[in-house]
């Protein structure tokens, strides 16, 4: 497990897709540009995000990591844009 501190935003970004549903093939630009996932955690400064969140996130503020076979990025919190309610997706 790992547990953020401070400001920080852990997140578990959406799985990448490489093509469209119709089979239209996504550009490596598009791909960089994914911008959604899941909190998976949060340090003890973040006010407005709490684990399990659907959230999105500027792509170009991450700090990219690897944890047991698991890609995260971490953010501060003033990088994540909003949260997306579950019952809306």
């Amino acid at each position: 497990m790992i547990q953020m501190i401070n400001n920080k935003v852990l997140i578990n970004p959406d799985d990448i897709k490489e093509t469209t549903d119709s089979g239209i093939i996504i550009t490596n630009q598009e791909v960089e540009m994914q911008n959604k996932g899941i909190v998976a955690s949060v340090g003890n400064k973040v006010k407005e995000l709490k684990k399990g969140d659907y959230v999105v996130y500027q792509p170009r503020h991450a700090m990219r990591i690897t944890h047991e076979e698991k890609d995260y990025l971490i953010f501060p919190e003033s990088s994540i844009l909003a949260k997306i309610e579950q019952d809306s997706i």
